[in-house]
This record gives C-alpha cells, sequence and structure tokens, in this order.
C-alpha cells in the first residue's frame, strides 16, 4: 500500500475498528454483566417467591398441627391420674377425636393424622390414628400401632415417634411412601410434655404431590425446572433423578460446585455455576421451613441468552460502522490527494534545479490546512534556495580571491614560526638549568630541615630535664621546709618539757619542808617518848606496859629521822640532777634555735632560688623550641615553594618543548596549507560552475 490515499482509508478503517471494537467490548461486557445482574436478581426474587409459597403452605401444617397439640396438653388436666388411670386417658382421647378430625380436614393435603400417647405409662395403642387413601374421602379411625411390637431403635418402623421425642423439638420428617397406599408423604410431628415430662407426639402426614406438583408448576426460563434437597444433600424429587440420590451423583461434571454451595448459608440466593452431563447450569438455591431446599436450575446459555442478542447487534452496528467509515475515508483522502500531487510536481521541478516562479504553488499556498503549509514550506524553500545560489556565487568569488591572499599569509607564518621555533628552543634549555638549580636548593633545605629538627629534640630534652630539676627543686624545698617545722615543734616542745622540769624542781623543794616537819615531828615524837618511858617508870609495876610502849615509840621516831636523813640525801641528789638537767636542756635550746634552725631557713632559700633557676631555665628551653619549630615550619614552607618552582619550572620546559614541537608542526601545516590553498582555488572555481547550473530569474 504505497499511496497516501490507500494509508488514509486504512488508517480509517483501522481507527474505527479499534474504536468500534473497544465501545463494543466495554458495552458488551457491561451489557453481559446488567444482564447477568438482572438475570441473577430476577432468578433470586423468583426462587425467594418459590420458597416463601412452600413455606406458606409448611406454615399453614405447622400451626394446625401446633394449636392441635396445644390443645392436647391442656384437655390432660390431671397428669398424675392420665399416668396411672386407663380410663381417664380413654375420656381424653375420647374429647380429642372429633377436634384432631376438625384440623385434619381443614389441613390441606392432611391424609393421616394422629395423637399418641407415651407407651412407659399408658397402653402400647392407645391414642388417635385416622387416614384415608385421598383427599376426596372421609378420615378412618384405626387402631394405632402398637409400641410392644417394636424396639424404640426400629427407626423405620416407630421412627415417626422416637425421633421427635428424641429432639425435643417439633420435626419434620424426611417424605416417604406409605406402601399401604401407594402414595409419598411428608409428616410433621410435635413432640408434648406436660411439666417437662414427655407425654407423648401429635402429628400429620400430608400428601408430598402438594409439594411436588407446586415444584412442577415452577418454570426457570424455557428449559429450567426447580427440585428439592433434604439437608444431607440427597434428592427428595427431582423430575429427572430418582429419590435419596446425592446430588454428586446426579450425573457427570462439576457437580461438587453444587454439592458445596447447598450447604453453606452464605450461598442462599445467589448463583451457583456448575457442569451437569457436559452442560453448563446455573442454580439458585433457598432453605424451607422444614430444613429441606429447595433448588432452581437453568442452562447457562438461557440464562445469558439478552447478552447474546445484545452482542449479535453490536456486532452488525460494527460491521456498518467499518464499511462506512472506509467510504468517508475515500473520500476524505481523494480531497486530500489533489492538491499533495501539485505540490510534488513542484517539488520535481526543484529537482531539475528549475527554482523559477510557479503560478500553481502561489495558487496552493492560499489554503489553510497542511497542505497549504506544506506549499508555504516550499515557496519558502525556493525563495531560499535562490538567495542561496545567488550567495554561493558571491562566496564563490570572495573564496577565490581569499585563497590568493592566504597563499601569501601562509609563507609569511612559516617564516616566523621557524624563528618561534628556534627561540623556544634556548628558553626549554634554560628553563631545565633552573629546574637542576631548584633540585641543589631542595637537597639544602632538606640538610637544614634534619639540623633544625636534632636541635628541637636537643631543646626538647633539656626542657625534659629542665622540668625534672624544677620537680626535685620543689621537693626539696618542701622537705627542707617540714624538717624545720619538725625542728620548731622539737624546740616548742622541748622549752615545755623544761618549764615541766622546773615545776617539778620546785615540787622537790616542798618535799624538803615536809621531811623537815616530819623532822620535827619525830623529835617531838622522841621528846613524848622519853617522858613516857620516865612516867612508867615513876608507876613502877604497873606502868612496865606503858614503858614498853614508850620504848617502841621511841624507836620509831629514831627510825624516822634516820629515813628522813636518807630522803634528803636523795633529794640533795635529785636537786643536783634537776640542775644538770636543766644546763643540758638550755644548751640544746640554744643549739636548735641558734644552729639548726638557721641551717634549716638557709635551705630553705636555696632550694627556692634553685627552684627559680630550674623554671627559668625550662623557660628558655621552651623559646628555643618554639623557635625551633618555627625554624621548621619556615623550612617546610620553603621547601613547598621550592618544589612548587621546581615543579612550574619543569612544567615551563615541558610546555616550551612542546611548543617548540608544535611550532615544527605548524610549520609543516602551513606547507600543507600551501598545496590546500591551491586546492581551494580550483574549488573555487568548481562552485562556479555548480551555480551556473541553477535556472533562477534574474
Amino acid at each position: 500500500m504505497k499511496s497516501i490515499r490507500g494509508k488514509v482509508v486504512a488508517l480509517v478503517v483501522l481507527c474505527s475498528l479499534v474504536s468500534i471494537l473497544i465501545c463494543g467490548g466495554i458495552s458488551i461486557a457491561k451489557s453481559l454483566n446488567v444482564s447477568n445482574r438482572d438475570a441473577e436478581k430476577i432468578m433470586s426474587a423468583e426462587c425467594k417467591s418459590n420458597v416463601q409459597d412452600l413455606n406458606l403452605m409448611m406454615e399453614k401444617i405447622e400451626q394446625s398441627v401446633d394449636t392441635l397439640a396445644q390443645i392436647t396438653t391442656s384437655s390432660i388436666e390431671d397428669f398424675s391420674r392420665f399416668k396411672t388411670d386407663p380410663a381417664y386417658v380413654t375420656e381424653v382421647t375420647d374429647s380429642l377425636a372429633p377436634v384432631a378430625m376438625e384440623f385434619a380436614e381443614q389441613t390441606e393435603g392432611a391424609l393421616t393424622y394422629y395423637i399418641r400417647y407415651n407407651p412407659e405409662f399408658t397402653e402400647p395403642t392407645s391414642g388417635i390414628f385416622a387416614t384415608k387413601n385421598s383427599e376426596d374421602e372421609p378420615f378412618q379411625m384405626l387402631t394405632p400401632t402398637d409400641f410392644s411390637v417394636y424396639d424404640p431403635t426400629d427407626l423405620e418402623h416407630v421412627g415417626w415417634y422416637y425421633i421427635p421425642v428424641n429432639n425435643g423439638a417439633p420435626t419434620w420428617m424426611d417424605p416417604y411412601l406409605n406402601s399401604n397406599i401407594n402414595v409419598y408423604m411428608i409428616s410433621y410431628v410435635v413432640p408434648i410434655y406436660v411439666n417437662g415430662e414427655s407425654v407423648g407426639i401429635v402429628g400429620m402426614d400430608i400428601d408430598f404431590s402438594k409439594i411436588q406438583n407446586k415444584i412442577d408448576a415452577i418454570k426457570v426460563y424455557d428449559t429450567g425446572y426447580a427440585f428439592i434437597v433434604n439437608a444431607q444433600n440427597q434428592i427428595m424429587y427431582h423430575k429427572d433423578v430418582e429419590y435419596g440420590t446425592a446430588v454428586a451423583e446426579m450425573g457427570k461434571g462439576s457437580l461438587g460446585n453444587l454439592d458445596q454451595a447447598l450447604g453453606k448459608e452464605e450461598e442462599e440466593y445467589r448463583e451457583i455455576n456448575y457442569t451437569c452431563n457436559g452442560e453448563k447450569m446455573d442454580a439458585f438455591y433457598g432453605t424451607l421451613r422444614n430444613g429441606m431446599k429447595l433448588v432452581e436450575t437453568v442452562p447457562n446459555q438461557e440464562f445469558v441468552a439478552d447478552t447474546m442478542e445484545i452482542m449479535k447487534g453490536l456486532l452488525i452496528g460494527e460491521v456498518i460502522g467499518v464499511l462506512l467509515s472506509a467510504v468517508c475515508g475515500f473520500v476524505f483522502s481523494s480531497k486530500l490527494v489533489k492538491p499533495i500531487k501539485k505540490v510534488t510536481e513542484i517539488i520535481k521541478k526543484q529537482e531539475d534545479l528549475n527554482l523559477k516562479k510557479d503560478a500553481e504553488l502561489d495558487r496552493l499556498v492560499k489554503m489553510k490546512d497542511e497542505t497549504g503549509d506544506m506549499a508555504r514550506a516550499v515557496k519558502a524553500m525556493n525563495g531560499k534556495l535562490c538567495e542561496m545560489v545567488q550567495l554561493l556565487e558571491k562566496t564563490g568569488m570572495s573564496v577565490l580571491d581569499n585563497s590568493r591572499m592566504l597563499g601569501d599569509s601562509s609563507q609569511e607564518v612559516g617564516r616566523m614560526c621557524t624563528d618561534n621555533s628556534a627561540t623556544t628552543q634556548e628558553l626549554a634549555a634554560a628553563m631545565q638549568e633552573a629546574a637542576s638549580t631548584t633540585e641543589s636548593v631542595n637537597q639544602n633545605i632538606g640538610t637544614v630541615t634534619e639540623n633544625a629538627k636534632v636541635i628541637l629534640e636537643l631543646s626538647q630534652k633539656g626542657e625534659k630535664e629542665a622540668r625534672e630539676i624544677l620537680e626535685r627543686a620543689r621537693e626539696l624545698s618542701t622537705r627542707t621546709q617540714s624538717a624545720n617545722e619538725n625542728t620548731r615543734s622539737m624546740y616548742d616542745q622541748i622549752m615545755q618539757q623544761r618549764k615541766e622540769a622546773a615545776e617539778k624542781a620546785k615540787a622537790v623543794e616542798q618535799i624538803n619542808t615536809l621531811t623537815q616537819n616530819i623532822m620535827d615531828i619525830s623529835s617531838q615524837t622522841n621528846l613524848l617518848a622519853l617522858n613516857a618511858s620516865i612516867e612508867a617508870a615513876r608507876a613502877g609495876e604497873a606502868g612496865r606496859g606503858f614503858a614498853v610502849v614508850a620504848e617502841e615509840i621511841g624507836t620509831l621516831a629514831v627510825q624516822t629521822r634516820e629515813s628522813v636523813q636518807n630522803i634528803e640525801n636523795i633529794i640533795a641528789e635529785v636537786n643536783d640532777a634537776v640542775l644538770n638537767l636543766g644546763d643540758c636542756l638550755h644548751a640544746s635550746m640554744e643549739f636548735l634555735e641558734g644552729t639548726v634552725m638557721g641551717d634549716y631557713g638557709e635551705f630553705l632559700n636555696v632550694s627556692e632560688q634553685y627552684a627559680e633557676d630550674a623554671k627559668n631555665f625550662e623557660q628558655g628551653m621552651q623559646q628555643i623550641a618554639g623557635s625551633v619549630e618555627e625554624l621548621n615550619q619556615v623550612i617546610d614552607q620553603i621547601a613547598v615553594s621550592m618544589e612548587d618552582i621546581g615543579r612550574v619550572t619543569n612544567e615551563a620546559a615541558d610546555g616550551v618543548s612542546l611548543v617548540a614541537g608544535k611550532t615544527t608542526e605548524i610549520v609543516q601545516k602551513m606547507a600543507d596549507e600551501e598545496s590546500l590553498v591551491q586546492g581551494n582555488s580550483e574549488y573555487a572555481g568548481q562552485l562556479t560552475d555548480i551555480v551556473g547550473k541553477f535556472t533562477i530569474d534574474k
């Protein structure tokens, strides 16, 4: 497809097709959702309605049986007597018989009704049991089932009694076949109690065909139908499946989806998809009052029939839309292509280098669409090409003149470059010599740096030793001051002891006074003893005992005098010793005060001067170290500067060498340019020939 017309038609058809497909797809999807939603609402509402109808029928049956059960309970006025008096049981039964028949006749579909009592305290056949073969016949009273014949666990025969009693609540029994009349029945049984004790049951058997007829009357679309299952998902009634069949075994397919959904309360009245015998089906269900489930099912193709009709209509509309788009595209493209062909013819003229004005182009530039833009662009290009041709003509002449001038200039530049190359080579040699000198200076700076480092280490070591001397001087000063204080303390202590010794010497003088007193007392005692002896001698024999005492007193006085004399001798020696001790203490005090304490004071002054000198020495070492550090910093700066100078010098030398090389290359290039200038002159001539090929308005 080479023509624009074909491309435009294809593009229009394609855009229309894409738009139609997108809109149609969205419409179909929306329609399908709406149709499914509407169908689901219709099916769900219909299922609810049918469930309500069946529940209404069952509710009437429940009301009838529940009321009869209440009447039965209220009829037993004396329960104790009822349990022990068979006559009273018969009396109650006879009163209930007409009431029970009336309720049964008013209950739609009732074929059997019964009131049975607890066989534990009543006769095994006691109670009421009535049945009929069809709805048109009257009820017939029959003998109730004999409980004594069956075991309570025999649910097949007496389950209608024991199951509700065991449940303790009203119970709907599953449908069963009454073989006597060959009719399927469904039972509703209510257990009755008095004072919490089981009395019996009240129940009715309903013709199951009443429910079957209602189910058969349910029509879902064209071929859809309804069926019911029990709490175990077994078929209770289905138009094509046998009674008692499990839902999962109704046919082949994904019936498990339906079987699982029927057991979930949240799936009620919602769409359930499953497959049965190769056909896709949709189902809805609701739970009945008796625990069974009403299921309404319909083939999926009928469920979405409305959507399929909408899809067909949309497809037909899409085809028509595509055809109309193709026709419109063809007409539109024809009008679009005609001016383009005109512009193409004008461009072909320009291809032949014919740039003369064209009247058709002047008409096309007046169009307001893209074709007019293209025509205006072609006209503008034509004008610019004409200007370029004229400019090329002028440029060719200028290039020729410039080429001649450039040739002369190139020769002059070549000569100057030769001189420049020689000069730069000399400058490069000088730069290399400066670089070597810089390296020598760097080596000398390195030596100075090493010596400065040695001085710095020595000054730091001297500073460290000065700090040690200062510490020792401070320690000597501390020790000297401590010794001086100890000596001062010793001096004060000796002075105190000297004063105490002087006081004690005074005590010795007091002892002398006391001894003198004792001597006086001893003399008086001796005198008294002598007088006593005289008086005893005068008394004669009577005073002999007193004479002995007087003698002893005289002896004691003599001994006292001798002792006092000894004490005086000792005291004299003590006084001499105290005097000698005082002289020694005085001499010691003079030595401590005059010599020792003076020496310690001198030591303290020397240690302080020693510490001051060490501190000054340390400060001097610190100043030397600081100066050396500043010297190192200056040397480092000089070294860095010399390195920069050396580096810059080397770089300058390299640059000069490079300039020299480049200058040589320039000289060579200038030689090449001379040949290019000659070629340029030739090209200028060729350019003039090219301009001559264009046809333009002069």
